[in-house]
């Protein structure tokens, strides 16, 4: 699997990666993982993903052109443009032993791959849905918190076969638990995953 972005600002917690032009954009809620370091490989989930420009003393400015216009007529704009995502990071893999949900003990190196998350870690990492308490302290507001909720739990019905429901009933009693007498807000979230 090749990567699909590189990190240039981390900590134990979080980290910011710049995509790579070719790379396909990252989509809010999904998984992705850092090669180890330190024998440790991170796991985390991306939380907010923008487009900025390289300048950022110079901002884009509306050029009223389609965007096949604007590749036949004015490539090199898009080149002037790069994609930065956020990664929360969740759990933590030492030494190829066991998916602990906890934040790794050392933050990934600058310039280190990341990579898309396989179906099959996300299968295991999800359970036992300690990564949502995580999700649910970090966030800066709420309803952007609540939105990343919705992203995560879609992404997670669409990696378990055939859609089971059955994750989604387990991270809903998990979610309850966290979020205790907010029932609208958690009804809120349940009502959008789809």
């Amino acid at each position: 699997m090749e990567a699909m972005a590189e990190v240039i600002a981390s900590s134990t917690a979080v980290f910011t990666a710049e995509v790579y032009s070719d790379s396909r954009l990252p989509a809010l809620g999904q998984w992705v993982r850092v090669k180890p370091v330190e024998g440790i490989e991170a796991y985390g989930i991306v939380s907010y993903v923008e487009m900025v420009p390289f300048d950022e003393s110079r901002s884009a400015v509306a050029l009223g052109r389609s965007p096949d216009e604007l590749q036949r007529e004015l490539p090199q704009v898009m080149e002037l443009l790069r994609t930065m995502m956020r990664v929360q990071m969740v759990a933590h893999r030492e030494g190829g032993g066991a998916v602990r949900q906890t934040l790794p003990p050392y933050p990934p190196r600058i310039h280190s791959p990341v990579l898309e998350c396989p179906t099959e870690t996300i299968r295991q990492i999800a359970r036992p849905f300690d990564f949502l308490r995580v999700l649910l302290i970090s966030a800066e507001t709420p309803a952007f918190t609540d939105d990343l909720l919705v992203a995560v739990l879609s992404g997670l019905q669409r990696v378990h076969e055939g859609g089971d429901s059955q994750v989604i009933v387990e991270a809903g009693k998990a979610l309850s638990r966290l979020l205790r007498d907010d029932t609208e807000r958690l009804q809120s979230i349940l009502r959008r995953v789809a």
